[in-house]
């Protein structure tokens, strides 16, 4: 069959999918004889037994590293049969008995697995040709080298599957039944046939991996490599599918996370999870392994600001490593670097170790201060188009600032073409929301902050990449084709003021199967200016180049705007198996909306000072629902804000939709003190209504990111988790005392605590990000990458110093406007977004004034000063 394609469509493949019943998957190996890493066919089940029960938990796995079972009931019961083992004569069905048993195994339909010289007969043998789906008659051809397997386009069982670089020893002359299908192929170049050498290495393009249904029932699949066990790793993903095929089940569901949230609509629901329940965390939850600290930058240790990502089986494509393939955590820290770590032992390569590094630039120190005082180089989490093997990256560049970049998923090199720079001249070039003039930026200081995270369009033709604490929030995307360039824009506010409209959440945009871009914006001080083409305060709906089909725009966005109160503080995520959408905001509302009709208009928001009845958001016609309180329409911004954080959703084994919100109600209006709850499960009712169903009450956190669920397919042994920076948002992340996380589990239904990393167990992260739950892994991102999961270890840190000698008091008096002039004015005399106005300030009177120098937002800001010269400045402010 060289040279030529093979029949039966990809339909034909998938009748009766689970028609038969699921009996144990038996694996029988051979002798290995051959040496070290060859024909070693019980360590090559070994591996294939760990992957089977780790991707197919529901599945009973037997295996029989030494040879043929004994007793003919293995046969008999099993539903798929993986052989492993030499062929010709030596092969096991030479054996009459065996071969006897073996055929009632094929009349009844079990199916068949054909590894290596499984389908190698001594001879012609048109039965084994039948069961298997292709033959080789003899040890008359082979051929050793590396070659490059290509997937076929239309099977099943190669979904996902990249064309894989690997060194094997494969059968160029195979006897193919009428109606096999090709799964793999290869150019080879053949060196021994007819039982004689060759000497003229001509290229051929051969079938090496195939499927097959039998006419009588049951299905086969072969693979004529797998003479070096290390050339099994990198077809994992395809064993595992044949295997699961063969033996009538469903194939199992990748773990990749490509996005932020784990997926592109952001619903936060890790949906596949069956290692990790509720029951098993009291069964010794630790951790795991962790990466070695990542690369700091010119003594700033790294920050994690993006949520780690994971791509299941990722094959090297440089490096000593080169053609193996591995479970890949993808990092990208503060400093620049891009990283892809392993996350599962592979042979002797351990997790943890780091496969490869990428620094795409000196990062950014942002001014008039550093941001959390530590270098901005990469603050959003990128995305991956496992389709076509790349990374994106948005990182902020010394020189040359902001700057999109691709790199190749196997090797993290900088694809040509790439980097696109985000400058705001091409972005007024493109844009869908421009006005009747072009203003340029006034700001002072270029403090762009690119922290929302990536998305891509369903065809990945569109990267999709949110600024803000800009002149004016931007969404942009990014043409990833051949001449990568920014295609079209689509500025917040047409007329910008004040640094409004800012998408600066980290869930950045959500993007539905339809290809529609959802995104939030949010405010800065005195945001609030009534003008057509300003969406501050908005939820949007964009088609794929950003022209704008939808709004809505809550009823009291007049005077949050005014008080920095973020509707995009966090971001929008779309509800699985519904047309409906959540966003929360630092008020601590979550807002409920139909997106398929958002009810605002196209060319201005509505008018200021209406009911909350007439909101347009879904919940029992009264607007949005507090969660997070006191509801305030003043104080819920800086240290005093209620939720940064996008929530999650799941559906209960019932169908019954559920949103987890994650936040910090607080003691009192005005107050920065947190209280419970800080977490709660809302349930939506079958009108659209919006109910808090359960709440957290024995949890205090201090600065959550964005909660994710994990559970069984069906919504059963749902489990919350969070990282709770565990410091306020004033907090500074630089130094050796800075503050360190703390993750959360949480049972999603009662909202009953499970578990809880210890003091110092985790090292300190950056802002917003969250855990990714894959393959009973709990991985989190801080300085380094940290994995949990049931069989770990409890890990003890000694805690960190946090004591902070205060400027001496010698009675001398104290000028409050000598001291505003030095630390204070620079940002709030000039203010731009998030940084409050110095008549803002004063209008909060002196007692709130110096609670938040000395125990606030601006803590950080008044370090050294003594209790008398901050009274000193809330005097001087009134």
């Amino acid at each position: 069959m060289r040279g030529r394609a093979l029949l039966m469509g990809a339909a034909g493949m998938l009748i009766g999918l689970a028609a038969q019943a699921a009996g144990p998957i038996v694996l029988i190996g051979g002798a290995g004889h051959e040496g070290p890493g060859r024909h070693e066919y019980a360590a090559g089940l070994k591996q294939l037994a760990g992957w089977l029960k780790e991707a197919l938990p529901q599945a009973e796995v037997q295996a029989f590293e030494s040879g043929w079972p004994r007793d003919p009931v293995v046969l008999a019961q099993a539903s798929t049969l993986v052989l492993y083992l030499d062929g010709a004569d030596k092969h096991p069905l030479n054996d009459p008995a065996k071969r006897r048993a073996f055929a009632a195994a094929m009349q009844r339909g079990v199916g068949v697995v054909a590894l290596h010289q499984a389908s190698t007969a001594a001879g012609e043998d048109k039965e084994l040709q039948q069961w298997f789906g292709a033959l080789r008659p003899g040890l008359f051809d082979r051929t050793t080298e590396t070659t490059t397997l290509r997937p076929a386009a239309d099977s099943p069982l190669s979904r996902g599957l990249r064309p894989i670089v690997v060194r094997d020893e494969f059968y160029p002359t195979l006897r193919f039944a009428e109606g096999a299908m090709p799964v793999l192929s290869a150019t080879l170049h053949p060196q021994y046939r007819a039982g004689q050498p060759l000497l003229d290495g001509a290229a051929e393009d051969v079938t090496v991996a195939w499927s097959y249904q039998r006419a009588g029932g049951g299905r086969s699949f072969g693979y004529s490599g797998a003479h070096f066990l290390t050339a099994l790793e990198p077809l994992r993903p395809l064993l595992v599918n044949a295997i699961a095929w063969t033996a009538g089940l469903d194939l199992p569901v990748r773990a990749d996370v490509t996005s932020f949230h784990h997926d592109a609509q952001r619903s936060g629901w890790f949906a596949n999870e069956v290692a990790l329940a509720p029951a098993t965390m009291a069964t010794g939850f630790g951790q795991l392994w962790q990466s070695p600290p990542l690369a700091a930058f010119e003594g700033q240790d790294a920050r994690l600001y993006a949520s780690p990502l994971y791509v299941e089986d990722l094959q090297l494509t440089a490096g000593e490593l080169r053609g193996q393939s591995f479970a890949a955590v993808i990092a990208a820290t503060s400093n620049g670097d891009v990283y892809a770590i392993n996350a599962r032992r592979n042979g002797d390569v351990a997790p943890g170790r780091v496969l490869w590094r990428t620094h795409l630039a000196d990062p950014c120190r942002l001014q008039p201060a550093p941001l959390d005082g530590v270098p901005t180089g990469i603050l959003s989490t990128p995305v991956v188009d496992a389709a076509r093997g790349r990374l994106y990256v948005t990182a902020c560049d010394s020189a040359q600032r902001w700057q999109a970049y691709t790199l190749d998923l196997g090797s993290g090199a900088v694809q040509p073409g790439w980097p696109v720079r985000l400058d705001e001249n091409r972005l007024n070039e493109v844009n869908r929301n421009a006005g009747p003039e072009l203003l340029p930026p006034k700001r002072k200081f270029d403090f762009r902050i690119q922290r929302g995270a990536l998305n891509l369009s369903p065809d990945g033709e569109r990267l999709y990449i949110a600024f803000g604490e800009t002149e004016t929030g931007w969404l942009a995307a990014v043409d990833t084709g051949a001449q990568p360039r920014v295609a079209s824009a689509f500025a917040a506010v047409a007329m910008p003021h004040r640094g409004s409209g800012g998408i600066w959440g980290a869930g950045g945009p959500a993007v539905d199967a339809d290809g529609h871009v959802y995104a939030v914006t949010g405010s800065g001080f005195d945001g609030y200016k009534e003008q057509p083409q300003d969406w501050t305060q908005s939820v949007l709906k964009l088609d794929r180049e950003l022209n704008l089909v939808g709004t809505y725009t809550p009823f009291n966005h007049c005077i949050t705007a005014k008080n920095d109160i973020d509707l995009g503080s966090g971001g929008v995520a779309l509800l699985p198996g519904s047309s409906l959408l959540t966003v929360g905001g630092k008020q601590g509302n979550v807002y409920l909306l139909d997106r398929a009709r958002l009810p605002g208009r196209l060319d201005r928001r509505p008018a200021c000072g209406g009911p909350a009845s007439e909101d347009g958001s879904l919940h029992d016609g009264r607007g949005p629902l507090n969660v997070f309180g006191p509801y305030s329409e003043e104080d819920a911004a800086l240290d005093l804000a209620r939720a940064r954080s996008v929530p999650a959703s799941f559906r209960t084994p019932d169908g019954a939709l559920q949103i987890i919100a994650s936040g910090t109600s607080k003691a009192a209006l005005g107050s920065s003190e947190n209280v419970a709850p800080s977490l709660a499960r809302l349930a939506v009712k079958s009108d659209s209504r919006l109910e808090i169903a359960a709440r957290a009450m024995e949890l205090v956190f201090q600065n959550p990111g964005s909660p994710v669920v994990s559970s069984r397919p069906d919504g059963s042994e749902a489990i919350v988790w969070v990282l709770d920076e565990n410091a306020r948002r004033s907090a500074a992340l630089s130094g050796p005392n800075a503050p360190a996380p703390v993750l959360h589990a949480v049972e999603a239904l009662t909202m009953r605590p499970l578990w809880r990393s210890a003091p110092g167990e985790l090292a300190t992260s950056g802002k917003y990000n969250e855990p990714i739950v894959v393959r009973g892994q709990v991985i989190v991102g801080t300085d380094r990458i940290q994995a949990f999961g049931v069989g770990g270890k409890r890990m003890a840190a000694a805690p960190k110093s946090t004591a902070v000698a205060a400027a001496a008091d010698d009675g001398r008096p104290v000028d409050g406007a000598a001291i505003y002039r030095q630390r204070c004015a620079a940002c709030h005399d000039a203010p731009q977004g998030s940084i409050p106005p110095k008549s803002w300030i004063a209008a909060r009177g002196r007692t709130r004034i110096v609670e938040a120098l000395s125990r606030g937002a601006m803590q950080v800001q008044a370090a050294g000063l003594s209790a008398r010269e901050i009274e000193a400045v809330a005097a001087y402010l009134q």
